[in-house]
């Protein structure tokens, strides 16, 4: 095993190998059942105790590992732990698993001084060569996990799994597994069809988004709340389908604006962050608003958010707000 700092911060927002990572570490560290393994998770955790055990020495054993878990200590200003953390002895390991961080926090800027930071970033960043990378990064790894288990597929396949499940590597997973287990008696090696894919891949919660948006700019707001409301059924938290509707309302904003300057489709289709069936679609469902409708859905999700993050209303009521205006 490499030797492994004692500040180590697990980051990102590509949760699938944000977990590999952190499983990766604590079965090398052979963390899980040693009497000096401790964890710790949520907001509301014990600080106190987690500086003290920092500072404990392990029992007949070389080192003590503290897993810690969205404690949210590397957003806002933690001042008080500087000093503690920087401190605690050559024998504990310290590993943080968190999905929000402030990479201008004096927290996150310790460890990445002192310690060892692993980032893993999904493809809905806004760092768009970047996201680009990371797409292709993501096919590579899905043609090579059916490979290996002696399955092709092809670029049209491929596209069609990726547009009906998204970039998210925990859901992707899920569905080679169906995947691979709907042809598992099939002779190998077998190719990946169309039909394979429609019969197993369920729509993932960013093309329910899609679709509802599609039917709100078409001016069905029924229909718009009939598929919030089948989301909200299958316990998708309001808030996450709030912020899903405020991103395709600023692509919306986005692909009007640069419509309306006469830029390219290429371009539209790179600053929008949509595919080419994605953009069409929107182009279609969207020919009835101009720019400045569209900077109102968007102005309007915004305020909202605010309103859901001062108390004033709940995320439900919120999300309900913006269909229907």
């Amino acid at each position: 095993m490499s030797e492994l700092k004692n500040l180590n911060l697990i980051c990102g927002s590509e949760t699938y190998l944000m977990q590999k990572k952190r499983d990766a570490l604590l079965k090398e560290l052979g963390a899980e059942g040693s009497i000096n393994f401790n964890r710790f998770s949520g907001r509301d955790m014990d600080q106190d105790e987690l500086m003290r055990l920092s500072q404990t020495l392990p029992f007949m054993e070389e080192q003590r590992v503290i897993y810690v878990e969205e404690s949210g200590l590397f957003k806002g200003s933690h001042e008080e732990l500087l000093n503690d953390i920087s401190a605690i002895p050559d024998s504990t390991i310290l590993i943080f698993y968190e999905t929000s961080i402030d990479k201008n926090g004096k927290l996150y800027k310790l460890f990445k001084s002192k310690g060892e930071i692993f980032n893993y970033d999904n493809a809905e960043i806004k760092d768009f060569k970047k996201a680009d990378k990371i797409r292709a990064d993501i096919r590579r790894w899905v043609s090579d996990r059916l490979d290996k288990e002696g399955y092709e597929i092809g670029g049209r396949e491929l596209s069609m799994l990726l547009e009906l499940c998204g970039y998210d590597m925990q859901n992707l997973s899920t569905e080679l597994e169906k995947l691979i287990c709907l042809r598992l008696d099939e002779k190998k090696p077998y190719r990946i069809s169309k039909e394979d894919i429609d019969s197993i891949c369920s729509k993932s919660v960013k093309d329910r988004v899609f679709d509802m948006i599609s039917a709100k700019l078409s001016g069905d707001r029924a229909k718009a709340l009939m598929l919030c409301e089948d989301m909200l059924s299958l316990k998708t938290p309001p808030g996450r389908i709030l912020y899903l509707l405020e991103k395709q309302f600023n692509s919306v904003y986005i692909m009007r604006s640069m419509a309306e300057e006469g830029l390219s489709e290429a371009d539209i289709m790179r600053s929008a962050g949509l595919t080419d069936w994605q953009f069409r679609k929107l182009r279609k469902d969207a020919s009835g608003i101009n720019s400045k409708t569209a900077y109102y859905y968007l102005k309007l999700s915004v305020e909202l958010e605010t309103k859901i993050k001062t108390g004033d209303i709940s995320d439900r009521i919120a999300l309900e707000m913006l269909l229907a205006a």
